[in-house]
């Protein structure tokens, strides 16, 4: 048996060696497979010659008015050119793809940024650049995992032509007042925060989401919007209705706070929250409804503002509390306790309704202090992704334990299918 196991790390072992050699026979030598440090044009003029350029390129505060990267059409590693005040004009001509992340940040006079040809990368990021007006992608951006466009003085973007995204960020473009984002899935997180002072963002076709949150817009249209694996949340916009009537279900808490001129919510298809569900402090709201189909919110009910009325008519399982402040004195307080804590709808401990309050002595819901959604509002325990924090002090998700669990079940699959792997080798080499 010993020999046999020795054999098998013997074959993987030299599987590594040959698919490693593989990988070394590819890379070219000298300046087309030899990283870059540099700080000015004659570090870039020395790779024009390479088409494909094996290596990362740094360059640091680079003390010039122009920066041009000639000749080289991929980039297998990473492109880092940040930290100048000096650079005004940055060029990649011939530039197609980038087998890493293409960082360009930090450069507080650039003021002309061409990528003509740019069709993919792993990761881009364009960060603080005050002055930039114009970001565009002539021959269309297809493929990128991870999207950051921050602090600069762009009205629009164009030539985004991708369909799925990991993470898309979209935040401290001053000047922008309208984004439409025509992908179909954002397998990580949707951020976008603190634009122009009347912006109006756009995802319809966006189906699903790992977690999203939305702040500082005059309007959001997420018709198209399914499913949402983590947390959602809405804070201190100015759209008067919020409509997400396609969504079926939340796997974390979804917020809703802080946002002064909404009058409606309408989410008809939402039967499902597993984390929270948080509403707070829209001042403008004065009925719980928009809710038809919602039957269960594995955590907290925790709703705060100026409520005459509520509709639930589906909710039949909260499994953390229910926490309702009112400032109307119509609010039915007795109704909503018959209904839901009578009756054994809500089956944490935490419980409480109250009904003609001052709006200063109202507690803050969860979430509704920040952008978050793993706390505030007084209420602890672990029903209602309350008090949600990791053993490290820091706030988890709403779905962090649907999330861990599902990491433990990776693993053991992983683990599983590669001990089925060796005893399939085990077997072919008659070991």
């Amino acid at each position: 048996m010993v020999a046999k196991v020795n054999a098998l790390v013997l074959i993987s072992m030299a599987i590594m060696a040959t698919a490693q050699n593989q990988q070394q026979a590819t890379k070219p030598t000298g300046v087309c497979g030899t990283d870059i440090t540099g700080t000015g044009q004659g570090d870039l003029d020395a790779i024009k010659g390479c088409k494909q350029f094996h290596g990362t390129i740094t360059m640091h505060q680079p003390p010039v008015h122009q920066l041009t990267l000639a000749g080289v059409e991929e980039i297998i590693g990473d492109v880092l050119i940040t930290g100048s005040s000096s650079l005004r004009t940055l060029s990649a001509p011939n530039l197609k793809s980038v087998q890493g992340e293409l960082r360009i940040s930090e450069h507080t006079g650039l003021q002309q940024l061409d990528l003509p040809t740019l069709q993919e990368t792993t990761g881009l990021t364009l960060s603080v650049l005050p002055e930039l007006e114009k970001i565009d992608f002539p021959a269309g951006l297809s493929k990128v995992q991870d999207l950051t466009i921050q602090d600069t003085r762009a009205t629009i973007i164009g030539g985004l032509k991708f369909d799925t995204l990991n993470k898309f960020t979209l935040t401290a473009n001053t000047l922008m007042n309208s984004f439409d984002l025509q992908v179909k899935e954002i397998s990580g997180e949707l951020y976008v925060v603190g634009n122009g002072d009347h912006m109006e963002f756009k995802a319809s076709q966006l189906g699903s989401l790992q977690t999203g949150t939305l702040r500082n817009l005059d309007s959001v249209d997420l018709s198209g919007l399914t499913h949402v694996i983590s947390d959602l949340s809405f804070h201190q916009n100015d759209f008067t209705a919020l409509h997400l009537d396609s969504l079926q279900d939340i796997g974390g808490t979804l917020t809703i706070a802080n946002n002064n001129r909404l009058s409606e919510t309408s989410m008809k298809e939402l039967n499902l929250i597993r984390g929270a569900l948080s509403v707070g402090n829209n001042t403008q709201l004065t009925s719980i409804s928009g809710y038809p189909k919602l039957s269960a919110v594995y955590g907290t009910v925790d709703l705060a503002g100026g409520f005459d009325t509520y509709e639930l008519p589906s909710l039949q399982d909260v499994r953390g509390g229910m926490r309702i402040q009112s400032s109307s004195a119509k609010f039915p307080c007795p109704d909503i306790e018959k209904k839901f804590k009578e009756s054994s709808v809500v089956k944490g401990s935490i419980w409480g309704c109250k009904s003609n309050m001052d709006v200063d002595s109202m507690d803050p819901t969860i979430g509704q202090g920040g952008g978050g959604t793993g706390g505030g509002g007084g209420i602890s325990g672990p029903a209602g992704g309350m008090n949600n924090k990791k053993q490290d002090g820091k706030p988890s998700s709403g779905a962090a334990n649907v999330a861990e669990s599902a990491a433990n079940t990776v693993s053991i699959i992983h683990g599983a299918y590669m001990s089925i792997v060796a005893a399939g080798l085990a077997f072919t080499f008659g070991l």
